[in-house]
């Protein structure tokens, strides 16, 4: 009987160890992870938005540097090169 108390008083102060460890280093790291991974640097954002060559003609598939976007019937949007510009008046699309 005295060596079942004793273990059962052994597993109860390890238990209680165990979780008061656990909590202190939940709360000392666990802001400096959650700060990290929630904030997304909007500069970083911001330059890959502004490079306007990225994007390649809807029509040929070529990166002309600017496009201009037009409405087709249907409502969708393409966004065409200066050598495309032709296939959109032709088509009498609205530019946007």
């Amino acid at each position: 009987m005295k060596y079942v108390a004793i273990l059962l008083a052994l597993v109860v102060l390890a238990v209680v160890y165990f979780l008061v460890k656990k909590q202190k280093i939940n709360t000392t790291s666990n802001h400096s992870y959650t700060t990290r991974s929630n904030v997304i640097s909007m500069d970083s954002h911001r330059k890959a938005k502004q490079s306007p060559g990225e994007q390649p003609c809807s029509s040929c598939k070529k990166k002309n540097g600017k496009l201009i976007f037009y409405a087709q019937d249907n409502g969708t949007v393409v966004g065409l090169c200066k050598d495309c510009q032709s296939k959109a008046k032709k088509r009498d699309m609205l530019p946007l």
